[in-house]
């Protein structure tokens, strides 16, 4: 299918229609948008935006008659000069069409008027401005006559802008040399500026004047309509041939932009693939410079774009030219645009973009010879530095770059400067690249140093020089790892053992103690003999204690314990194990002091095992806390955590660390005189993590402190 010439030529013929139809589209909202926004002609024209923009260009035009009035032509009008614009075309009448005015101050009047034999006098200016069609705006001293009533009504706040102060200069003839013209010339003029007069032969006198808007007579007319661009002159018109379509239009472009992306993407697919050719086809225009097909394609398309434009400069109405123009542009572009992606396309799949770019056979000569003097000089360094450590090497490398960066800037400025930087940039990438791969090992360092022994590091992601030292982790790592799992095999055998032989002795035992119930309901007048069975008795119930207790532990720590996990009270469940154990506290005389932050902290944890680790803890505090002393239990709530801490004071003095305690069989009595397995505190620490709870166990001197800590629900 992508190899297929007719699909692809389809294609071709489709992607301009298609996105023409998306072009039109789009203009056509937007132009309508555009098009309704020119024509909102009556609407603006009740708006105090016309106003101000109308007013300010009767004042702007009173100034200009009072300021700049030499500036124009004029015409004599009996004693009056009638100032007037050269060119009518190039001035700008703010968008109102058919905007006529005539400003009249004293023997002089401005207007925008074309002056012909019929308009040459005031007179006339006035009558034409009365006689043309359109609403009419007349301010004559300070009264307003208008049509329209937002002028009537609002037109005396702009009225101050009709206040001008200017002054005159009177001349009076000093130097009989003036003749009759320059003294006439020069008897009263109009100044914008305090100048000074160059001449020394007459004398000057100011004289200051004030203006207010009963000082002038304006007459305006114009049309309530705006004058449209060239541009919106034929956007009007593409509009209005377009709107008859809207609803088709509307339904047909979604259709064709999904069409068009479909295209797009089988054509990006399928480009350069021919029948009985696996690799991609690149003909003789794809070993052009790209270049140069970019610049041809740009420099036609430019000027093919630059004709209607141009065009349409000279003959703004005609439609046709410019839809005929536009086409041709389009699909001249499309031609020449298209060509250049196809090419750039099959050049980027081949992987030979750069092969065929002018830019890139520099660049790869550039590299090849940067290579070279790279290699000379790296063969120098390495020979020169081969006994050197590495401060050393490093005070040489900057000392090269220092000297290397002076001599460049010296010869080429800016350029030598821009060179330096860059090689800065390049010895500023590979410290850095040394830099990451120290923080890698460090990091991989700290992995082992947590228990991580399972990940590699790769020698390719390193520099030469950190690739031994990478190795030599990688063994010791591997060494760990090794250690690791087999003290993992160890410890598996060792509760598999301690399990098997705890049931393979449950049996017997059980035989005992039963045996040992018949004997104690026997009539036995021996009292020896009455002696010796509590005394098996009481043995027997200790061993099958110490046997559970061995059961329990090895399924704690190898996991193998089913929690019901749910939401209790662990405030109340103390409360209820301290009342327990009430008896056996007094009976040691120990004041038990119960302090806690909130009555009621929740946690999630199974109900009979948690009950487990409090009762071990109470336990070891009854068998070996000092007699009338006191225990601490403080629940402690810190944010998301509840900590449960339980003190005592030892009546033995603990000669032992707290690690050697949690391990099994380990007693704070070192001369097991009392009773107990040694397994308490191991059992508590299993079952605490396994509820996902934190277990901590602290000595300082007699001080025996047990941290417990979970997650609140």
């Amino acid at each position: 299918m992508k190899e297929s010439r007719i699909l692809k030529c389809t294609s071709y013929i489709l992607i301009p229609i298609l996105t023409l139809i998306i072009i039109i589209t789009a203009f056509y909202e937007v132009g309508k948008e555009v098009v309704k926004e020119d024509n909102y002609n009556s609407e603006y024209f009740k708006t105090d935006d016309f106003l101000n923009n109308f007013m300010y260009l009767l004042s702007d035009g009173t100034s200009e008659l009072i300021y700049d009035n030499e500036k124009y032509n004029s015409v004599e009008d009996g004693e009056n000069k009638i100032c007037y614009y050269g060119n009518f075309e190039e001035y700008n009448y703010n968008n109102i069409k058919d905007f006529y005015y005539l400003i009249q101050y004293q023997n002089l009047a401005f207007t925008n008027v074309e002056l012909t034999e019929n308009t040459n006098t005031i007179d006339e200016i006035k009558n034409y401005i009365t006689q043309e069609d359109g609403k009419k705006a007349n301010i004559i001293n300070g009264n307003v006559e208008a049509n329209s009533e937002l002028i009537k009504n609002k037109a005396l706040k702009y009225f101050n802008r009709f206040n001008f102060t200017y002054y005159t200069i009177n001349i009076e003839e000093q130097n009989q040399n003036l003749n009759e013209y320059e003294y006439e010339n020069m008897t009263e003029e109009y100044y914008t500026e305090d100048e000074e007069l160059s001449t020394n032969t007459v004398t000057r006198e100011k004289e200051y004047h004030e203006t207010n808007i009963a000082d002038f007579q304006i007459y305006t007319t114009y049309k309530e309509e705006i004058l449209l661009g060239t541009d919106n002159i034929i956007l009007e018109q593409i509009i209005n041939i377009l709107s008859p379509y809207e609803q088709i239009m509307i339904y047909i472009m979604p259709v064709s932009a999904i069409l068009l992306a479909l295209i797009l993407i089988y054509l990006i697919i399928s480009i350069g693939h021919i029948k009985g050719k696996e690799e991609i086809d690149l003909n003789d225009l794809d070993k052009i410079p790209l270049e140069i097909i970019y610049i041809i394609s740009f420099f036609i398309i430019g000027m093919i774009i630059c004709i209607p434009v141009a065009i349409i400069e000279y003959n703004n109405t005609n439609l046709n030219l410019f839809i005929s123009l536009f086409l041709l542009a389009y699909f001249v572009s499309y031609v020449f645009g298209m060509s250049s992606l196809v090419t750039t396309i099959k050049r980027i799949k081949a992987k030979a973009f750069w092969k065929y770019t002018i830019t890139g056979k520099i660049c790869k000569w550039f590299i090849g010879f940067c290579k070279k003097i790279w290699k000379a000089l790296k063969g120098g360094y390495n020979s020169i530095t081969a006994t050197w450590n590495k401060l050393a090497k490093l005070i040489l490398i900057i000392f090269l770059y220092i000297i290397v960066s002076i001599i460049l800037m010296a010869i080429f400025n800016i350029l030598g400067l821009l060179i330096s930087i860059g090689i800065g940039i390049y010895l500023l990438y590979k410290f850095n690249l040394r830099i990451n791969c120290y923080e890698h090992i460090e990091r991989h360092l700290k992995a082992i140093y947590d228990g991580d022994h399972s990940s590699k590091l790769n020698p390719d992601d390193f520099t030469k020089e950190f690739q031994d030292i990478v190795k030599y982790i990688n063994d010791v790592s591997s060494g760990f790892e090794n250690a690791i799992q087999e003290g993992i095999k160890s410890e598996r055998m060792k509760t598999e053992l301690i399990t098997n032989v705890s049931h393979d002795i449950k049996t017997p035992l059980t035989s005992i103690i039963n045996y040992v119930d018949l004997l104690k309901k026997e009539n036995i007048e021996n009292e020896k003999a009455k002696e010796y069975i509590d005394i098996l008795d009481n043995k027997s119930q200790r061993l099958k204690k110490l046997i559970e207790d061995l059961v329990e532990v090895s399924k704690a720590s190898s996991g193998n314990v089913k929690l019901n996990m749910e939401k209790i009270d662990i405030c109340e469940l103390i409360k209820q194990a301290t009342g327990e154990f009430e008896d056996k506290f007094k009976s040691k005389n120990l004041d038990v002091i119960y302090n806690a932050n909130e009555e009621n902290i929740y946690i999630n944890a199974d109900n009979r095992y948690m009950y487990r680790i409090i009762e071990n803890l109470f336990v070891n505090i009854s068998k070996y806390a000092l007699d009338s002393s006191r225990v601490y239990i403080d629940i402690i709530k810190n944010d998301l955590k509840v900590k449960i801490a339980v003190k005592n004071i030892s009546k033995e003095r603990l000669n032992i660390t707290p690690d050697e305690l949690m391990q099994r069989f380990v007693r704070g009595d070192k001369s097991r005189t009392t009773e107990g397995s040694g397994l308490g505190i191991s059992i508590s620490k299993s079952l605490t993590e396994l509820q996902n709870g934190k277990f901590t166990l602290n000595v300082d001197g007699d001080l025996f402190k047990v941290e417990l800590e979970f997650d609140i629900i």
